[in-house]
């Protein structure tokens, strides 16, 4: 069954659109994991009357952490030869998370983060489900030798109570599971208690199955393999999970593991006991830890997608790398000398120190070079200003800002007042004189707030009394959009509250800015209701009824790949204008109400036609359609003149 597991969790890293589905590897694992342990714990209570917590956690660190911190230590070590430098920080991070089984955590954290949304995968994600795995460890024996103390109190049998605890637990969480799935479902792939249920499943199994016959375990063999690899060829990363879905492959398993064992050479036994599945079945923990960064380094250094021949060399390189890992570091530690088990447990214990301060001290060695040196020649990187002077840039060693750290130079001013998804109370950030007479909002989502850093300055110089108000995903706009494909509710009231406090507070003037990919809800609406173009320009309107001026700042284009990628290939590297324009509603809006005012920088973020990487030795994107704040406070002269123009127009 492990075998099964890790090919299917293998194959989808490495030819994802050949089983789309095959990440429910993952879930036969936990409920094989929650039978043996279980089975393991009990057996052990009733045999002795108690379970010995410092043997199992002594057995389960042998036999995990050894394989584990290696490759977790190879990880720290090759990021900064095989990774672009954005990258470094962010694999460190989770290095250190995953040394510690807590990776899924750290994944919830980052998949509900919108400034991380477009994160590329660390050569260490796949930990997420030992951490869960490992948590479920640190639970599990404690509420067996709960059970096993209330049933000497209460005169029970051990098994009877302890079936009951674990079906209310696995109920509760195949509960939560259904509904975080349903309302969070980037937080509930994650995390660990819309998980425990399918572990629980199999702490119910190993406490005791009915007797069945023959052919009946023959049919829920083949049955339980059916539904596994139905699950793995007819899920895919759109299917909502684990949520309802999760069952399938779940109880397949369930069903694989109630067939039990049969003489008859037609049953999925006989098939399971081949030499090849008990190979693959024996390596499993290795293999599953040393494909995932195989793909990732791999994915990187020969470009995302891997054709059949690499795939095929990922997996006998992950196999090879497995069977030496069982034989030389799995078997090594699982079974130490009489003499040598303190010696043996110190080894691991020390590893979990070790591995991270590797990890942390090969990645921040880079970070501080490159920091230094931009910090010590400040004059070196002007930025936009360098389209300014059109003096010659001098050739430096390393970009502004870090490579390393890119995915972080955001507008740090504004990282206390961006409201989230389902903020709905705006909240804004002060800047320039909060006396002054001219008062001027900057409002949008995301591609408005990138500009903050030219605004802040040109706020401050001009003596303005300036605020911004942003909302994730969430562009000033009178009507219901998409988000995710349903109905973005607290963007329609983020706004509507927004037109009160402009009526209120009567700004002078009001820029708007957003990413031009809106959608209405339902999709469709545009055959029903207004366009999109229509519909800015009543609300221009509105807002002008209201007093202010106001002031739209065209979309900068998506970039489509990440700069730091294309960067790590070529430091002149660029992408062609026209390849990536797009249709902007605010600038096809303005040009059926030209009263309003429209600013863009397509030639300070594409000159010439060509939108380059790196502008003035300042890298221009931060990912594949957000400014730097280094470049974006590059172009703050040029912002400030534009927007001076733009403001005295009629």
């Amino acid at each position: 069954m492990r075998a099964i597991a890790v090919c299917l969790v293998a194959m989808f890293h490495v030819w994802p659109s050949l089983v789309p589905g095959g990440y429910v590897g993952v879930d036969v694992f936990f409920v094989i994991s929650g039978y043996l342990i279980t089975g393991v714990l009990v057996r052990e209570g009733e045999r002795t009357g108690r379970v010995d917590l410092i043997a199992f956690y002594a057995r389960r660190a042998r036999r995990l952490l050894p394989a584990a911190m290696l490759v977790l230590l190879l990880v720290g070590v090759l990021t900064p030869l095989c990774l672009p430098a954005s990258q470094w920080k962010d694999s460190a991070i989770e290095v250190f998370f995953s040394c510690f089984y807590l990776e899924n955590w750290r994944l919830a954290t980052q998949a509900v983060d919108y400034l991380a949304a477009e994160n590329a995968p660390s050569p260490v994600q796949h930990y997420w489900s030992l951490s869960i795995e490992e948590q479920f460890y640190i639970v599990w024996p404690a509420l067996i030798i709960a059970g096993l103390s209330a049933t000497r109190v209460l005169g029970m049998s051990p098994r009877i109570l302890l079936r009951a605890m674990f079906a209310i637990i696995t109920a509760a969480s195949i509960a939560a599971s259904i509904w975080l799935t349903l309302t969070n479902p980037a937080w509930a792939y994650f995390v660990t208690h819309t998980r425990i249920w399918e572990l629980g499943l199999g702490g119910l199994l190993a406490l005791g199955v009915p007797v069945i016959g023959e052919g009946v375990r023959r049919f829920f063999g083949f049955a339980g393999i059916a539904a596994i690899l139905a699950a793995a060829f007819l899920f895919s990363t759109k299917t909502p999970f684990p949520g309802y879905a999760a069952l399938l492959p779940t109880l397949g398993t369930v069903f694989v593991i109630l067939s039990g064992q049969s003489r008859s050479p037609l049953s999925v036994f006989s098939l399971l006991k081949l030499r090849p599945f008990q190979f693959l079945g024996d390596i499993s923990y290795s293999l599953y830890l040393w494909h995932w960064p195989l793909v990732v380094f791999f994915s990187h250094g020969m470009g995302e997608a891997i054709d059949p021949i690499g795939g095929a060399a990922i997996l006998a390189a992950s196999i090879g790398l497995a069977a030496i890992s069982k034989v030389h570091i799995e078997d090594r530690f699982r079974s130490p000398q009489p003499s040598q088990p303190l010696r043996r447990l110190a080894e691991l214990l020390a590893s979990l120190i070790v591995v991270p301060i590797v990890a942390f001290s090969t990645v921040y060695a880079g970070v501080a070079q490159e920091t230094a040196s931009v910090a010590a020649n400040p004059g070196d990187y002007p930025g936009a200003a360098a389209l300014l002077s059109g003096a010659p840039v001098p050739h430096v060693a390393f970009f502004a800002p870090p490579l390393a750290t890119i995915k972080e130079d955001t507008p740090t001013s504004t990282e206390d007042c961006r409201l989230s998804f389902d903020g709905v109370a705006p909240v804004s950030c002060q800047f320039g004189n909060r006396n002054g007479d001219f008062k001027v909002f900057l409002m949008g989502d995301s591609h408005a707030e990138q500009w903050v850093p030219a605004f802040e300055k040109v706020a401050s110089d001009r003596g303005w009394n300036a605020a911004t108000y942003t909302k994730s995903a969430c562009p000033l706009f009178p009507a219901m959009l998409l988000r995710n494909g349903s109905p973005y509710e607290s963007c329609l009231a983020w706004g509507q509250r927004m037109l009160q406090i402009i009526e209120q507070q009567k700004p002078d003037v009001v820029i708007l800015s957003h990413k031009n990919d809106l959608q209405l809800y339902p999709e469709g609406a545009a055959n029903i209701h207004p366009s999109i173009d229509s519909t800015l320009v009543r609300l221009w309107r509105d807002i002008e009824a209201l007093g202010p001026k106001v002031v739209v700042i065209a979309d900068t284009p998506e970039w489509g790949v990440k700069s730091d990628e294309c960067l790590a290939k070529d430091p002149a590297c660029f992408v062609p204008y026209q390849s990536i324009a797009r249709t902007d509603p605010l600038v096809v809006a303005q040009r059926s109400y030209p009263h309003v005012a429209l600013i863009d920088f397509k030639d300070v973020v594409c000159p010439n036609e060509r939108c380059p990487a790196v502008i003035g030795n300042v890298v221009v994107w931060r990912d594949r359609h957000h400014l730097t704040a280094t470049y974006a406070r590059s172009m703050a002269d040029i912002f400030g003149k534009r927007l001076d123009a733009a403001i005295a127009s009629n």
